[in-house]
């Protein structure tokens, strides 16, 4: 059963979207004693705070013409969160559909937040090098540049669209501690990737953090020490992890984990169990 796929922080609303949803072999998460494949989503969070209209992440993008299945390219698969045993995604391409559905056009975005910069998260950016979202600024960690564009191949997808909506002016880099717009906050989480963010929201004393992939999986709560495949720098995303539980545990802090195939929000009990939000209201 899906859990609560809306919540509110003060006057701020999050809505969890979904691009794809498939499967992972439990070797992708070095430490973790499982054999079975994990369930995971390719998600994105749609936020309405202060008059603006925020997506944070952008999911894998569209399939493309012509084929039941996304592109296979190995440096793309590796960070590729809706992958299975096989390599083959079970679905993708449905962030149009889920904005449509929130009665969001791509001409009502006005911001773009990207947690980092693997292919799971800036899909929709700008496909095929054309900006999906015209209206909004994309904002990212700019040490993932370096990390994962400038290495990349010219024609890769991921390349191809930052390059694009730099092209339009509208890219801008984050900084730490920086409010991007009323009552949600950038901060620097590196490890998974090194320009990696979690967005803070706060409003009327009320608080949820929107973690990207400080947490792939529920068993990370209860375990910080499993890793990812797609970890830039393991021993950094674990202290990176506990960090974060420190910071939450007990608090009553609303989680949003953009990867979690059940529960998209929860809170994080003093004991690391996860507790399901039950009501559409943070308060």
């Amino acid at each position: 059963m899906l859990g609560m796929r809306s919540i509110v922080v003060g006057d701020i609303a999050i809505q969890a979207l979904t691009d794809g949803r498939g499967q992972l072999p439990a070797s992708f998460f070095p430490g973790l004693k499982d054999d079975r494949t994990i369930p995971v989503v390719t998600g994105a969070f749609l936020v309405r705070a202060g008059g603006h209209t925020i997506l944070v992440d952008a999911g894998f993008g569209p399939r493309p013409a012509g084929s039941p299945h996304l592109p296979q390219h190995a440096k793309e698969q590796r960070h590729l969160a809706v992958a299975g045993p096989a390599g083959e995604p079970e679905a993708s391409g449905g962030l149009p559909a889920a904005l449509a559905d929130a009665g969001v056009s791509p001409e009502d975005v006005d911001l773009v937040v990207l947690t980092h910069l693997h292919a799971d998260h800036v899909g929709w950016v700008a496909p095929h090098g054309e900006p999906y979202f015209p209206n909004a600024e994309v904002r990212y960690g700019t040490p993932d540049w370096a990390a994962f564009i400038d290495s990349a191949g010219r024609h890769a997808r991921a390349r191809v669209a930052l390059e694009a909506v730099r092209a339009k002016g509208k890219l801008r880099g984050l900084v730490d501690g920086e409010a991007v717009a009323p009552g949600l906050t950038a901060r620097h989480a590196p490890g998974h990737t090194p320009g990696h963010y979690v967005l803070e929201v706060a409003d009327q004393g009320h608080r949820a953090v929107l973690l990207g992939d400080v947490f792939q999986i529920p068993a990370q709560l209860a375990d910080p020490a499993i890793g990812s495949a797609s970890d830039h720098d393991r021993r950094q995303a674990e202290l990176t992890r506990r960090r974060w539980l420190r910071e939450i545990a007990g608090t009553g802090t609303i989680v949003a984990a953009v990867h979690f195939p059940d529960e998209p929000f929860f809170r994080i009990a003093a004991d690391r169990t996860v507790e399901p939000i039950s009501a559409v209201a943070a308060s």
